[in-house]
């Protein structure tokens, strides 16, 4: 009969992936959609939209009328919640980095860099807490949309080039304390290199507080081993 629908003769769990490589495309044609209205109105997204005004202000024995007076609404609690997350940029001034003075060396310098940087960075397991480390793993969740969004992708990129800024006059310093200079590059592109590495290792601290390749390991080292090899490649004694 003429527009009769036939059973698939797809084994059965070839057709059940298919079917998962469709929920895919939906679920990321969903987050498009989101990214796209986002950028014409204020709305959260992801787990910010989510947010419960009614146990918020339970947790601190209020009630939601306490938050409604200072927002207007729980949609309008939602987004600045989001927007604080996009943007953490006082976060990047607070940061405290080892003086190269108080070193011996430069490799004992970058190393005590790395490890404050594992430290700064989520740990696996750890509680909740309103600290930077949480707050990037909480701005992990909104990246997607940033393929689509303005909104999400501007204040992310404006904190990315004011901590590699930071950095650099930090690695600069170092490499003139410790006479060095750089190999085939700059300290902004040593900069660049640092904070890639330290926010992939970092994404192995949202999963692991040990070495993904040597259990006996604690995480931090492998950002310190792979920062000083980083280290080692892109300086030298200076000429």
């Amino acid at each position: 009969m003429a527009g009769q629908r036939t059973r698939s003769t797809l084994p059965k769990d070839e057709a059940r992936r298919r079917y998962i490589e469709l929920a895919e495309l939906a679920v990321l044609e969903q987050i498009r959609a989101d990214a796209e209205t986002l950028d014409r109105e204020s709305i959260p997204v992801g787990p910010f939209a989510r947010l419960d005004a009614n146990a918020l202000a339970a947790s601190v024995g209020k009630t939601r009328g306490s938050i409604t007076n200072l927002f207007g609404s729980q949609a309008a609690l939602q987004a600045e919640t989001m927007d604080l997350a996009m943007s953490a940029r006082d976060w990047i001034d607070r940061i405290e980095y080892p003086e190269p003075g108080d070193q011996p060396t430069a490799d004992a310098w970058i190393d005590a860099l790395l490890a404050a940087e594992s430290a700064r960075g989520p740990q696996r397991g750890a509680d909740p807490a309103s600290t930077y480390a949480f707050l990037w793993a909480i701005w992990l969740t909104a990246v997607p949309y940033g393929l689509w969004s303005e909104r999400i992708r501007q204040p992310s990129m404006d904190e990315h080039a004011q901590w590699v800024s930071r950095l650099e006059l930090v690695l600069a310093d170092a490499i003139a304390h410790f006479d060095l200079e750089t190999v085939d590059g700059s300290a902004r592109d040593l900069a660049e290199a640092f904070a890639s590495l330290i926010e992939g290792v970092w994404l192995n601290q949202c999963l692991t507080d040990r070495h993904p390749s040597e259990p006996d390991e604690p995480i931090s080292t492998l950002l310190r081993r792979a920062g000083r090899t980083l280290w080692r490649g892109g300086t030298a004694p200076r000429s």
